[in-house]
């Protein structure tokens, strides 16, 4: 028995998926822009779309330590040598660990729209999954700054293995520490998150 809290859920994660954000992963940065047929097709789409999402987070608030090695160890077992990271979490005692998703559905959606040859529905159906975890990320700052600042504490901006100079392989202990697999969140041999609209990172708590 180590003491330390069970990672939480937060399932569901409410998100606003806008058209405007699917409109500017496709490129365009006003609605004026896109063709009449497009704009249809995608209407369509997003209201396909829409249904199969099943966002949900999950999330684990560990000690920092800074051993005089240099370096930052969070949680015990995520060690990294980042500098972009001790930068981003200077001044915090605590840090929020998370991985989220939108789950599976839309990707196997994407995929079967794909194999049938409906590659313009399969690229916009994919857009609407890009901007879900968008929105996604948005919710969860959301979240976590009204708690920790309930808490004293001011949130950083997320930060997540692959930014910077913090290596991809970080993945392995953050997705250990939150526990990705309750749910659904695996790891490839490559530290890649599948379901691959997914998200993970850590949101530093100053004060």
């Amino acid at each position: 028995m180590t003491g330390r809290p069970e990672p939480r859920i937060l399932d569901p994660l409410p998100i606003e998926m806008s058209r405007p954000l699917v409109l500017l992963r496709l490129g365009y940065r006003s609605a004026t822009q896109v063709p009449e047929k497009t704009s249809r097709l995608l209407d369509g789409v997003l209201d396909e779309a829409r249904p199969l999402f099943a966002p949900r987070a999950i999330c684990a608030v560990e000690a920092i330590e800074r051993p005089d090695g240099g370096g930052l160890v969070i949680g015990g077992t995520l060690r990294t040598g980042s500098r972009s990271l001790a930068t981003r979490l200077e001044g915090c005692g605590r840090a929020l660990l998370f991985a989220a998703t939108i789950g599976p559905a839309l990707e196997d959606w994407v995929r079967r729209l794909s194999d049938a040859g409906e590659i313009t529905r399969a690229l916009l159906a994919d857009a609407c999954g890009s901007s879900a975890a968008i929105a996604l990320g948005t919710a969860l700052e959301s979240a976590v700054t009204r708690e920790f600042r309930d808490l004293g504490l001011e949130p950083t901006k997320r930060y997540a293995p692959g930014y910077g100079d913090w290596d991809l392989d970080s993945q392995g202990p953050l997705m250990a520490l939150v526990n990705g697999p309750r749910i659904g969140i695996t790891l490839t041999d490559d530290f890649l998150m599948l379901p691959g609209k997914s998200i993970s990172g850590v949101i530093g708590g100053r004060g």
